[in-house]
Order: structure tokens, then C-alpha cells, then sequence
């Protein structure tokens, strides 16, 4: 048994070790305050930077040439409105009252440098639109921005996921380093972004009409075609390089002509429809589909059959996304049979596994050519045309970063991976495309 003044030097000791870690934890938290507190006033300046520049640069002018139009017109020089403010309370802000959109937010430049609302920030919201519930309360606690995560995807057409994911994404991801990246993709989003709401049902290209739906109503559709069992129901998209095809083969553009489900992949296709006056809903392409369609099958007990790809990669593919989404792959097969000698065949493959959504990976327009000639012959509710997406789920290519997708550059991102065999696809590719969809509304305009 140890000594009372043993004990007591034990004790010291180990008192002496605790205050020692106390305060070298109140030390490191202090810093780390401190460290905060500097790089969102750095923020700030840079915010306030920006703002001024911009503010001398465009605003003022801007707003001097709107005054001596009020004094010759009688129109107002502003339109105000009441967003949702920082902690839900209502913030009067007020726009240049001018047609386009990004012209008039210029006059939100004045609260950004009075700090009511940021540069960057949570997506602007009018008091009488929002939705106040208990889901976005914590949401509240940002600032609102001109500029946010949720109109930079809402812009390239790919937020898939929603206003209010996006936004509790933004939330948990908030730090003045984002903010300025958001701010630097602001720029590319302005440009894709769309004047005027969509609102066609279907949208007519070159003879081809691709359905103008959302994600979600997307996949609705699909579960539908499963669902009614009226047959194997078809689905293909199209990006510019299959548009581009359809010029040089009667047979591919005949089948998307006549086809019911079309559906728009691609940056090009946003960029095309805002040239005619018809903009997207969202850009719905199949490798930003298959976590959606694979929810949906997964709550409705469909199963998926994987064909194409080389010898083993639907295999990969499957045991990915089964891991990843809970999924039931009924079956795969490669895509390098022979079409002729082997098809019956495969079609029994497909047909014996009980699939209810085939996948069908060739590549256009060999895909679609398969999949018109032998929908038939499928007891499948629904086959979809998907180019290159087991490459992409089986990791055999890696897809672009969110970020990149988010400037319309994913094209860029495929050159680099790929320059061989992608660089006429994107860099003649894509402008010739965009001239042919300028053509075809000169056209249509004429008739």
C-alpha cells in the first residue's frame, strides 16, 4: 500500500497532465477561432472587392442610364421584391426593372456591399414562394447570395436532386474557399442559363422530338412502362455527337424520328435549346439516371439486365451498383456476340432471367438499330439505349468532377482522357452541331 504523500504526488501529477491538455485544447480552439475569424474577414474583403469593381464598373452606369430613362419615360429605375432573409426573416431587395435577368441583379450588388445578403450564398427566395418547414429551418442560417450552388445546376441543367438537397449540400459544405470556387463557376453558369421557363412538353430537332422532362419524371415514365407490361417499351438518348449521326445515316434517324421516348444528354443539347427559344428542363442522360432508376427498382422489385460492354465488364458493373444502390441485376452479357448467328440466343438469355428494364450498351447507333429490331421479341417492360455507361459504373472511365459538369466542361475532361479518339467528337463535333441546330431554326422560322 502506497504512502499518503505518494498518493498525493500520483494525484498531483496526473492533475498537472489535465490542466497541461486543458490548456493546450483551449490553446488549439483559439487558434482555430482566431484562424476563422481572419479568413471570413479575408472573405469579406475580397467579397467587398468584387462588389465595388463590379459596382463602379456596371452598376453605376447602369443605374445612371436607367435614371435619365425614368426622367424620359416615367419607367422605374427599380423593382422591388421580399426574399427570405438570414433566419427566415423577410429582407426587402430591390432589381434594376430591365427584361434579362442577370442585368437587372446587378442592383443587388448595393446589399452585397451593406452586407444583407452575399456574393455567394443560399438561393435566393421570394417570401410569398417559399416554403417554411421544419426541413429547412437550419437552412436559414446562411446568408442569401446573387449567386448559389443551386442556380449554378439548375443553370447546366443537372440538379437532379432537387432545390432543397442542394441546399443542405451547400450548408454542410460552406467555407469561404468554396464560396470563391462557386463564385469562379459562376460565369459559365450565366451562360447556359435560360431567360425564359420551360414549358413544351416535347421539343422538335431536326425531325427528332426528345421528350423535355425532369429527372424524376424521367425514371416516373420508365417505372410506367414497366408497370402497364404492354411490351417492351423503348428509350434512347441523345447527346450532339447522335444528332450529328443521323445526318450521315437514314436508318439511325429514322428510328429516333419514330421513336416515343427520346430523351436529352448533354451540355450541347441545353446550349441548343436556349438558341431555340425552347430551353430544358433538365439535362437527363443516362450515367446521371441509373442511381435514380435504380432506387426506383429497387423499391418496386424490377429487375435489370446488363448487355454490352467487353467480355466482363457488366459482370463488374453489377456487382458495383448491387453493392451501391441494392439493386437485383437479373443477368449480363457482353456485347461482342455475333448479331446475326448468336442473337436468338441472347434474347432467350435476356427473356429466361425475368428481367424487367434491359440496359443495352453497343454505342450509337448500333444500340438503338439492335434494340428497334428486336424490342419485339423482348418480354422486358422497358430497354434503354445507354452508350458508354458500364464503362463508367464498372470503372474502367472515370466520370468528370461534379464541378466540371457544373461548367458544362465534361466534354473537355472525355478529350483529355481519351484525345485519340474524342477530339473530332467535341472540337468539330460540337460547332458543327451548334451550326446545324442554327440552321434548322432559321428554317423552321422560314416554314
Amino acid at each position: 500500500m502506497k504512502e499518503a504523500p505518494v498518493v498525493i504526488a500520483d494525484n498531483l501529477d496526473k492533475l498537472e497532465q489535465r490542466l497541461r491538455l486543458s490548456y493546450r485544447f483551449l490553446r488549439m480552439r483559439t487558434v482555430f477561432r482566431v484562424g476563422l475569424r481572419c479568413t471570413g474577414l479575408l472573405y469579406r474583403l475580397v467579397e467587398l472587392l468584387i462588389s465595388l469593381v463590379l459596382g463602379c464598373g456596371l452598376t453605376l452606369p447602369l443605374h445612371g442610364l436607367l435614371m435619365l430613362r425614368q426622367g424620359l419615360t416615367g419607367k422605374d429605375v427599380f423593382q422591388r421584391k421580399i426574399i427570405v432573409g438570414r433566419r427566415g426573416k423577410p429582407l426587402a431587395v430591390s432589381t434594376f426593372a430591365v427584361a434579362w435577368p442577370a442585368v437587372a441583379n446587378l442592383a443587388l450588388l448595393y446589399p452585397v456591399v451593406s452586407g444583407k445578403i452575399g456574393l455567394v450564398g443560399a438561393s435566393m427566395e421570394e417570401v410569398a414562394t417559399h416554403r417554411f418547414g421544419p426541413e429547412s429551418g437550419y437552412l436559414l442560417g446562411s446568408r442569401p447570395g446573387i449567386i448559389s450552388l443551386w442556380y449554378i445546376r439548375r443553370s447546366s441543367n443537372i440538379g437532379h436532386e432537387g432545390r432543397l438537397a442542394t441546399e443542405w449540400e451547400y450548408r454542410f459544405t460552406k467555407k469561404p474557399a468554396a464560396d470563391l470556387f462557386l463564385l469562379l463557376r459562376a460565369l459559365p453558369a450565366w451562360f447556359f442559363a435560360s431567360r425564359t421557363r420551360p414549358i413544351q412538353g416535347t421539343i422538335d430537332l431536326f425531325g427528332i422530338k426528345f421528350a423535355n422532362l425532369t429527372m424524376v419524371e424521367a425514371v416516373a415514365l420508365i417505372d410506367k412502362m414497366v408497370a402497364t407490361g404492354h411490351g417492351s417499351e423503348a428509350c434512347y438518348f441523345v447527346n450532339p455527337d447522335c444528332l450529328n449521326k443521323t445526318f450521315a445515316d437514314g436508318d439511325y434517324q429514322e428510328i429516333l424520328a419514330k421513336a416515343e421516348n427520346v430523351f436529352p444528354d448533354g451540355i450541347g443539347l441545353t446550349l441548343a435549346c436556349k438558341l431555340m427559344g425552347s430551353p430544358l428542363k433538365e439535362n437527363v442522360n443516362g450515367t446521371d439516371m441509373l442511381p435514380y432508376l435504380c432506387a426506383m427498382a429497387a423499391a418496386k422489385g424490377y429487375k435489370l439486365f446488363l448487355l454490352g460492354g467487353r467480355p466482363g465488364v457488366a459482370e463488374v458493373m453489377a456487382d458495383n451498383i448491387t453493392e451501391k444502390y441494392t439493386v437485383t441485376v437479373a443477368g449480363t452479357h457482353h456485347g461482342f456476340f455475333h448479331h446475326e448467328k448468336e442473337n436468338s440466343a441472347v434474347l432467350e438469355v435476356i427473356n429466361a432471367s425475368g428481367a424487367d428494364i434491359v440496359l443495352v450498351a453497343f454505342g450509337a447507333p448500333l444500340q438503338e438499330k439492335w434494340i428497334a429490331a428486336n424490342r419485339g421479341r423482348l418480354q422486358a417492360g422497358a430497354v434503354l439505349g445507354v452508350g458508354g455507361l458500364f464503362d463508367f459504373y464498372s470503372g474502367n472511365t472515370r466520370r468528370a468532377p461534379r464541378w466540371l459538369r457544373e461548367m458544362g466542361l465534361e466534354w473537355l475532361y472525355r478529350i483529355l482522357q481519351e484525345p485519340g479518339r474524342m477530339w473530332k467528337r467535341y472540337v468539330i463535333g460540337n460547332p458543327l452541331f451548334l451550326f446545324r441546330v442554327l440552321r434548322w431554326k432559321i428554317g423552321s422560322r422560314r416554314n
